[in-house]
């Protein structure tokens, strides 16, 4: 049995920091497990995934605690379609983009899984929080 979203705006407001708290907290379990590693080689993989993980948990606790005014919701708006259509372009592009350069190269789709996708997520929400979204004038 599934259980719809809850609808009562503090119920909301809760979950949602609820789980931007735990995307914090697998962001800074992430870091420091890698960070106390003796060689440093591999931050390439594990950074762009941490870096996803803190812009998930700040945007959900951004949506937790924003005010009830309507530039702040569509800003808020704005930042979570722009990650998400970056992402996916990110994504997208570093997986296929790879198998038809180098079609015999096996690794090649995770530069779009590990690197391209969540660092598109990342330069959307951020481009989205920062632009203004457009107004509409009457």
């Amino acid at each position: 049995m599934t259980s719809a979203p809850p609808t009562d705006p503090s119920a909301r407001r809760l979950s949602s920091a609820a789980l931007g708290t735990a995307l914090l907290g697998a962001a800074g379990w992430l870091a420091m497990r890698n960070l106390r590693l003796p060689a440093r080689d591999g931050w390439v993989f594990w950074l762009p995934i941490a870096l996803w993980l803190v812009t998930m948990g700040f945007l959900c606790w951004w949506t937790a605690l924003g005010r009830e005014q309507p530039a702040t919701r569509a800003r808020i708006g704005a930042s979570w379609r722009l990650g998400w259509m970056v992402g996916a372009a990110g994504l997208a592009v570093g997986f296929v983009g790879p198998l038809l350069v180098t079609p015999k190269a096996s690794l090649g789709p995770l530069l779009g899984i590990l690197i391209t996708g969540p660092l598109g997520f990342v330069l959307g929400a951020l481009g989205g929080a920062v632009v203004r979204p457009g107004r509409s004038e009457s």
